[in-house]
């Protein structure tokens, strides 16, 4: 397998990274998770407002089917009322796929339990700088746990080191093109199950011919204390650095 560089977006298109987060106020998934020192939902929330420049547009999506409060005010968010991971992904795919964006346009699907580097926007143009079709910022740590004879295909941009990776959590991002052409792979994967099966959905996507690839360390981790991005000191911005 060979990577080719792929020109950067040319002309006017701003911004061109569309950001879709899924938050709710009640999840029965992760209730029981363990979580990093001073972690929270809003502090991930902060982050990335923080870390985003001129070139991302964020829409944030909240579910509210189990009721309670949520730090998103009213007008915020896109509200629905869907109850299970996999339903508000769903609702979320849906509403991004009827959008009228630029096909090259990077779409990236983001749960609200990550935290990102400073510097992720050009990081993630750098990932998309090469022949993949699906990018994670998430250097997943069961890769190196789970999977001991994992091997990957490395590569280099300006600012890191890239691998190959078989499968990564429902946090990614895609060309708007690459969306369209496998939104019924993202579906099937999601229909009649209350969570999302992710693992499944990327190795059926490589199956396909797709690319999915990670840096190394990573630029976001997902709030996972057993399995954060290695190499990298996250508590200072779990503490809102």
């Amino acid at each position: 397998m060979f990577f080719r560089r792929r020109h950067p977006l040319k002309g006017p298109l701003q911004p061109v990274i569309q950001v879709f987060v899924r938050h709710c106020t009640f999840s029965s998934i992760s209730a029981h998770k363990k979580r990093p020192l001073h972690f929270s939902k809003e502090r991930c929330y902060r982050n990335l407002c923080a870390t985003q420049d001129a070139r991302v547009q964020i829409t944030h999506f909240l579910d509210v089917a189990h009721g309670g409060a949520h730090f998103l005010q009213p007008g915020q968010a896109i509200e629905m009322a869907e109850g299970t991971e996999s339903g508000s992904f769903l609702k979320m795919l849906d509403h991004v796929a009827a959008q009228n964006l630029h096909p090259d346009t990077i779409v990236y699907f983001l749960e609200e339990d990550y935290i990102h580097k400073p510097g992720w926007v050009d990081i993630l143009f750098e990932g998309f700088s090469l022949e993949a079709d699906y990018v994670t910022l998430y250097d997943h740590g069961d890769k190196y746990k789970v999977y001991p004879k994992l091997q990957s295909k490395i590569f280099v941009t300006p600012s890191c080191h890239w691998r190959t990776t078989p499968s990564t959590t429902n946090t990614y991002a895609m060309r708007f093109s690459t969306l369209l052409a496998d939104f019924s792979i993202h579906r099937r994967f999601s229909i009649g199950r209350k969570v999302t099966e992710d693992h499944n959905k990327f190795r059926y996507l490589e199956k396909k011919g797709r690319i999915l690839i990670s840096p190394m360390p990573g630029w976001s981790t997902h709030a996972d204390p057993e399995h954060l991005s290695p190499c990298r000191d996250w508590e200072p911005y779990f503490k809102g650095m």
